[in-house]
């Protein structure tokens, strides 16, 4: 199978080249604005994916997508530059494939859209650990990039048979990011629920989705990519009601290191398994 892999200079990219090549059963593009480390595809293309002419040439003779490229934040670039560039960005891969019969597409969202901070004041949340039958509600122009995304690969689905993985990734942290990046017992995490993901973890949950879309069928499938623990050292019970009092009842029955975002529908359906998790890495 060919597969392109688009945003694949960055730190999920990087380990969703690997996490293919490991496997040894996929020719992979990468395609980005820079180059990835050499070695880790067979191929690799500098494209600015808002420009539809080389979205189009990357994607040629393609089979599957896994579109990662997206400005991943509104830190660096103004919220209207973000959204532009990654609605840009998944119009033009819906676009290709649905124009040259790529039926299956792995799309990264992100746990932004569902606004949980807001949410889990506001009684979005009926459960912990929460699913995907929470309500999107994205509260800045990143956010609102991914749900504007999804809703693009919805109308490729729903008009066009394509078959498609919406993965609403948690906060990323890299194998080399584990020792500055510590626990949130401390700090109001809110917005993701105290949840993060292994970049290898990602790459393993966007592998299992091509392998698993053809099953699936039509359709645009969303998915909650997470860990399998909470990003904190004590429960989650003891440390959302210090923020978030409103969700005390709903967390209570949270046990250890037990996590609120709930992932689940990919074991269920992808058998997604992570494999990582901070306590482990950090030693």
């Amino acid at each position: 199978m060919k597969v392109i892999v688009t945003g694949a200079a960055g730190r999920v990219g990087r380990a969703v080249l690997a996490d293919l090549k490991a496997t040894g059963d996929y020719v992979v593009t990468a395609v980005d604005r820079v180059l990835p480390p050499p070695g880790l595809a067979q191929k690799a293309l500098l494209t600015d994916l808002s420009d539809s002419g080389s979205v189009y040439g990357a994607l040629t003779g393609a089979d599957a997508v896994i579109h990662l490229g997206a400005y991943p934040s509104t830190v660096h670039h103004p919220g209207e530059e973000v959204f532009i560039n990654n609605t840009a960005a998944s119009a033009n891969v819906a676009a290709a494939c649905i124009a040259f019969g790529i039926k299956y597409v792995v799309y990264a969202s992100s746990i932004t859209t569902y606004g949980l901070e807001y949410q889990a004041r506001n009684k979005g949340i009926a459960a912990l650990p929460m699913d995907e039958h929470v309500s999107t509600r994205p509260d800045d122009f990143y956010a609102l990039s991914k749900h504007v995304g999804e809703d693009v690969f919805t109308l490729g689905a729903r008009e066009h048979g394509l078959h498609v993985a919406s993965l609403r990734i948690a906060r990323v942290i890299g194998e080399d990011e584990y020792q500055r990046i510590g626990p949130r017992d401390n700090e109001d995490a809110s917005a993701g629920l105290w949840s993060y993901v292994d970049a290898r973890d990602v790459a393993q949950a966007a592998r299992l989705a091509i392998e698993h879309l053809d099953g699936l069928g039509p359709g645009n499938h969303a998915y909650n990519i997470g860990a399998a623990d909470s990003h904190t050292i004590a429960p989650l019970s003891e440390v959302i009601p210090k923020f978030v009092p409103e969700l005390a009842e709903l967390c209570a029955p949270l046990n250890g290191t037990e996590p609120a975002y709930g992932i689940h529908k990919a074991q269920e359906q992808l058998d997604y398994a992570p494999r990582y998790n901070w306590r482990k890495e950090r030693g």
